[in-house]
């Protein structure tokens, strides 16, 4: 009863995440069928510059919401909004330039829903409002599913539209909650107070989503958006109980460890996670290509493969969340920058060794697993090292 009480927050959450999760992975053989390979490797290249973006658009200062001071918080959503709707107008112009406008709105809108989503939701996790949580978990998964399940039914439209449809109809019902609940007090000066989640914390998770999309533009450009399709429902997949790590219980240790000074703690976390999630990951070494082709239809000839690559690397994230809610709880997300630099120069020394002795440029997608293992172990090595 006692352990069911502590963890009652994170079950809920993650309860939510679960069915957002099945939401999606029940759509996919739908919409791999309503939308082609080509689609989904444009809406793969989207998906990643929105992944990287959304972590510079505020400054982080969604982030600094889960520790910053009751009276600066609903001053530090006015401003994360500001600034990221000032740095995704531009971008868009940006990205207009060098791709299409088409490209350009979809990144702009996904960059905006994400910010503002993640502001509202750390605000109202930060105040234990674990149910309002829960809720807007499964509101965005059914939006965006529902969304790209129905157009294709009613207009000729690709999977990009459609993503910048659900993104805008998300930014719209955040904005008039935010509103109509005044949630934010106009200021311009509070986030000067949170600096460190500007010049440490940005930078790491900057360096971070850039090294995890950046398969993402290594395939499309060495073996084009067909197999940018293929990478793309495979990272969909397999991104789901990551996003819940990443999304749900960083933030669960990150409000935990605020106040207390346990890095054993963070560390048997850790390992708890990583040996609870392995049989998951396991599956995919096993599972034949019919299984795979019955699901996503004929189309996706040799999909198997990439489920194979990237599951054990998927699953080495599972010792990060509570190693490195530690560090940024207690504001040394400077560690996790350096460990992501040595990360991101392996990625690119195996990239390129790869890239010259593989014939098949496929097998360069090995670079992931391998840098994911070293990046998330060394997290872990790093808070077992720390003083009880």
């Amino acid at each position: 009863m006692h352990l069911a009480r502590k963890y009652q927050s994170i079950g809920l959450i993650t309860l939510s995440l679960l069915v957002g999760a099945i939401m999606t992975f029940i759509a996919l053989p739908f919409l791999t069928r309503l939308y082609s390979v080509h689609d989904f490797g444009q809406y793969g290249v989207a998906l990643a510059f929105v992944s990287v973006l959304s972590t510079v658009a505020n400054l982080r200062l969604d982030q600094a919401l889960l520790v910053a001071k009751a009276e600066h918080q609903k001053s530090l959503i006015f401003e994360s909004s500001v600034f990221s709707l000032l740095f995704c107008t531009v971008i868009a112009v940006v990205i207009a330039y060098v791709y299409n406008a088409e490209m350009a709105i979809a990144i702009a809108l996904g960059v905006f829903a994400n910010t503002l989503i993640q502001s509202v939701y750390n605000y109202k996790f930060a105040h234990e409002a674990e149910w309002f949580c829960a809720g807007l978990n499964i509101f965005r998964s059914i939006t965006v599913v529902a969304v790209q399940l129905i157009l294709p039914l009613i207009f000729t439209i690709n999977l990009l539209n459609s993503y910048s449809v659900s993104s805008l109809l998300l930014a719209v019902v955040l904005l008039f909650y935010v509103l109509s609940q005044r949630l934010y007090e106009v200021s311009w000066q509070i986030f000067k107070n949170y600096k460190d989640f500007i010049f440490s914390n940005t930078p790491h998770a900057l360096l971070n989503s850039f090294s995890h999309n950046l398969p993402y533009y290594v395939v499309v450009h060495f073996v084009g958006f067909q197999s940018v399709g293929f990478y793309s429902i495979v990272e969909r997949t397999l991104r789901v109980p990551i996003n819940l790590m990443s999304q749900t219980i960083r933030q669960f240790f990150i409000r935990k460890y605020k106040n207390q000074n346990t890095p054993r703690e963070a560390f048997k976390s850790s390992i708890f996670l990583s040996v609870l999630s392995l049989p998951f990951f396991a599956i995919f070494f096993v599972l034949p290509e019919s299984f795979y082709l019955l699901i996503f239809g004929q189309e996706w000839v040799g999909i198997s493969l990439y489920f194979q690559i990237l599951a054990l690397g998927y699953w080495a994230v599972f010792c990060n969340p509570p190693s490195s809610a530690y560090l940024i709880a207690k504001r040394q997300s400077n560690v996790l920058f350096q460990l992501q630099i040595v990360e991101l120069i392996i990625k690119f020394i195996l990239f390129l060794g790869l890239y010259w002795l593989c014939a098949d440029k496929l097998y360069m997608l090995v670079a992931v697993p391998v840098a994911l293992i070293f990046y998330n172990f060394s997290i872990l090595a790093t808070v077992w090292r720390r003083p009880k």
